[in-house]
């Protein structure tokens, strides 16, 4: 103790420091009572009426997902629900009791393919111009390539094998039979050739975002209808020119004409068939267009294109026949021009290789859809 009455120093320093101490404590106390009384207020809202709420400033919400209070009469409420009808009724979420939806793998099936392509139809549209300009892009002739690939086998063709070769049909000129007889096979040949070359051509485009590979694989046959429209027009001018010229209408035009279409049909799905086999393969390797290349141009001679079925000898004519492409080919000819003969066994092998075709060619390509993503 000092003289003066105070306390001496090392007691006003033990005072001071728990003081301080003191301090300490009442300061980490705080937080804790400040979040009790931010307890107090809210519960003090939430069992104040809306009305006062909204008088005080502050904001009256709904919970996210109100738990309705059941009904006193639980039977009357049943009844009620009976009686209402379903146009007035609500549509229910398809979820769990429990609130939890439940979210599934797609179901297996050709239906949930056919659903993909109807929601990305407008992709048909994109993928038509993308093949149109697969022909003229980055070219110097340009727009000259849409016809050029379709007229050049015409000419050529006819000039070797009517000219040259001296093949002859009779009752009808050589150039307008290997017009009709080589649009067909255009339309065959190109779909399946583009088909087979589909995801190849669309890969960037399907590496960045998904689309449905039957799209681009059905929109192969963009170039071989143009071609296919082509050789009509061509076909037109011919007949005409051999009307004025000759004052002969060398198309025959019967009962058997209305199946051309059809014949028309047969070919462009058997081409499509054909490039389910190998279109998941077109993107791994470089071998499987040019393999497609030289398949199809044996298979252009073993097809009776160049010539009519009947030239061909008798003992080969039942192997022409097992040609699936042969019985549309000559459905075609018969139907414009009444050359060529369409057999039983030609209508039956057609539609044998189109339902091994395409059956196993949807079993091939469907599961690589997404599995070879990778080589895109």
């Amino acid at each position: 103790m000092a003289k003066d009455g105070r306390p001496s120093g090392a007691k006003r320093r033990a005072s001071t420091g728990g003081g301080s101490e003191r301090r300490k404590a009442r300061q980490r106390e705080r937080p804790a009572r400040g979040g009790s009384r931010e307890r107090k207020s809210a519960r003090r809202r939430l069992n104040q009426p809306v009305e006062d709420q909204v008088t005080d400033g502050s904001v009256a919400t709904e919970p996210e997902n109100p738990v309705a209070a059941p009904p006193e009469d639980g039977a009357a409420a049943v009844a009620e629900a009976a009686d209402a009808s379903p146009a007035s009724a609500p549509a229910l979420p398809s979820v769990s009791p429990d609130g939890l939806r439940s979210i599934e793998p797609p179901a297996p099936g050709i239906g949930r393919h056919l659903g993909d392509i109807g929601r990305h139809r407008p992709a048909f549209f994109y993928f038509v111009r993308r093949y149109m300009r697969k022909r003229y892009g980055r070219t110097f002739l340009g727009y000259i390539w849409l016809f050029l690939p379709t007229l050049l086998p015409l000419f050529l063709g006819a000039l070797v094998f009517g000219g040259i070769l001296g093949v002859s049909i009779p009752g009808v000129p050589y150039f307008l039979y290997f017009a009709v007889a080589l649009s067909a096979w255009l339309l065959f040949s190109q779909t399946a050739y583009f088909g087979t070359r589909s995801l190849e051509i669309s890969r960037s485009d399907l590496r960045r975002l998904y689309i449905p590979r039957l799209i681009p694989l059905t929109t192969s046959m963009t170039l071989p209808t143009l071609t296919y429209l082509i050789y009509v027009v061509i076909i037109a001018c011919t007949v005409v020119y051999y009307v004025l010229t000759r004052g002969e209408f060398y198309l025959d035009l019967r009962p058997a004409t209305l199946l051309v279409p059809v014949a028309l049909v047969m070919l462009v799905v058997f081409a499509w068939a054909s490039a389910l086999w190998f279109s998941p393969l077109a993107p791994r390797a470089r071998d499987v267009r040019r393999l497609a290349a030289y398949v199809i141009g044996f298979w252009y001679f073993l097809t009776p294109v160049m010539y009519p079925i009947d030239e061909i000898p008798s003992g080969f004519q039942f192997l022409a026949s097992l040609n699936p492409i042969t019985a549309p080919i000559e459905m075609v000819k018969s139907g414009l021009l009444n050359v060529g003969d369409v057999t039983t066994l030609g209508l039956v092998s057609y539609f044998v290789a189109l339902v091994v075709a395409g059956a196993v060619g949807l079993r091939i390509f469907l599961p690589k859809e997404r599995r070879d993503i990778a080589y895109y």
